[in-house]
């Protein structure tokens, strides 16, 4: 096990994490000023997850010709070079110039997002024994939403104190300091993947879809990917506009408790990823269980949260919901990185990350149609079914989960 190597990872992902929380205020708050439209500050939303979704349709090619520790670096320093090409042109356009120049970047900056996840799950079972994955991918988790949390805060009091521009230029040197971090990840993580990605000579055919035939023809891999298409298609009901007009039509309340409610889940999201570092053994030996309550809490709490009417309680509803998502998610991942060669695993997680950016825009867009056509009491008890049918099919492949669980 490297744990040099895990700690450059944590270091860089808490510096990349803190960046782009930031890097989405300041971008969002930008577009609003110059423009005055709702819709251009939305578009950032749109245009992160179209960019992601044609990248990682791609990236398997990348991730074939590059080393995973490589890969991290260039994309890092990819995205702080944008940035700061960002901020260039900022200054050099005139103000009506500005918004467009600001949505390309964010395409471009997206692009690079959508190597960075893959690769840093692959890398993680290079890193550390089959023993500590879920104390790692726990400790990941609870730093990711550590940061993010922290982010979200202080992206708004630094934007009041500072300005976009400043912040910009912090968010472009936190994605430097991430790749610097990344380049200390051992050599040894760098020699060992390329010597087990000596391939033959494949088409880019082949490459692009070695990912998505591992994915569908590995059973378990098989059982978690379907439980992902169905908590994607249910998981934009908690996109920002839909939880706003939840906050105001159901709970009666300001945007100040969209916040609120907000706020509660990602504090809820770290208390998970604390629980998955501390209670590593027993998820680790319980992971298929842990996928199957999860899904069933989760869809508990989701009609409870469409029904009760009480801001404290949705609050709290919330927070649960955090624990339950985050030691899923962690089993669910945990279960990819134990499954296959970590070889695959960049192809594999590659197609995944595809899949899920496909599913989460799809019901992005019928979640914000179901709002506006039925109610968003309509809209929460549809994701609530759909929660409901990925406990149905955990519990249904019980079998097959937990054997996988102790392999």
């Amino acid at each position: 096990m490297s744990k040099q190597g895990f700690r450059f990872l944590w270091v860089g992902q808490s510096f990349a994490s803190l960046g782009d929380v930031l890097y989405v205020v300041a971008i969002i708050t930008l577009l609003y000023e110059a423009t005055g439209s709702a819709t251009y500050a939305a578009m950032v939303a749109f245009l992160r997850c179209f960019s992601n979704l044609f990248s990682g349709l791609v990236a398997p090619l990348v991730l074939d010709r590059l080393p995973l520790r490589s890969l991290l670096v260039y994309s890092q320093f990819g995205q702080a070079g944008l940035l700061f090409l960002l901020l260039a042109c900022l200054y050099i356009f005139d103000q009506s110039f500005r918004p467009f120049t600001m949505l390309v970047f964010v395409v471009l900056i997206s692009w690079l997002e959508a190597w960075i996840l893959p690769a840093k799950n692959a890398i993680v079972p290079k890193l550390v024994t089959k023993e500590r994955l879920v104390q790692a991918n726990g400790l990941l988790a609870t730093v990711d939403q550590g940061v993010r949390l922290a982010g979200w805060s202080l992206g708004a009091a630094a934007f009041v104190w500072i300005g976009g521009m400043p912040v910009l230029w912090v968010t472009a040197a936190l994605f430097t300091l991430s790749a610097l971090a990344m380049v200390g990840i051992n050599d040894k993580v760098q020699q060992d993947q390329d010597s087990s990605t000596v391939k033959a000579d494949l088409s880019n055919w082949h490459k692009l879809r070695e990912g998505w035939v591992i994915l569908w023809q590995t059973p378990v891999l098989k059982i978690i990917s379907a439980l992902e298409i169905l908590e994607g298609l249910a998981g934009g009901i908690f996109v920002g506009g839909v939880m706003l007009v939840y906050v105001k039509e159901v709970l009666h309340r300001g945007e100040d408790w969209w916040g609120f409610i907000n706020a509660s889940y990602l504090v809820g999201a770290l208390v998970g990823g604390l629980c998955g570092i501390l209670l590593s053994r027993l998820v680790n030996r319980w992971l298929g269980h842990t996928i199957m309550f999860g899904s069933i809490i989760f869809c508990a709490l989701t009609f409870s949260f469409a029904w009760i009417p009480i801001p404290v309680v949705a609050l709290i509803l919330n927070f649960l919901m955090g624990p339950a998502f985050q030691l899923r998610d962690i089993a669910q991942r945990t279960l990819f990185q134990k499954a296959i060669p970590t070889h695959q695993l960049p192809q594999v997680f590659s197609a995944k990350g595809t899949l899920g950016f496909a599913t989460f825009g799809i019901s992005a867009i019928l979640m914000a149609g179901l709002t506006d056509y039925a109610g968003v009491q309509y809209a929460l008890n549809v994701s609530a079914v759909l929660y409901a049918a990925c406990a149905v099919f955990a519990v249904w492949n019980k079998s097959r989960l937990l054997s996988s669980s102790k392999a």
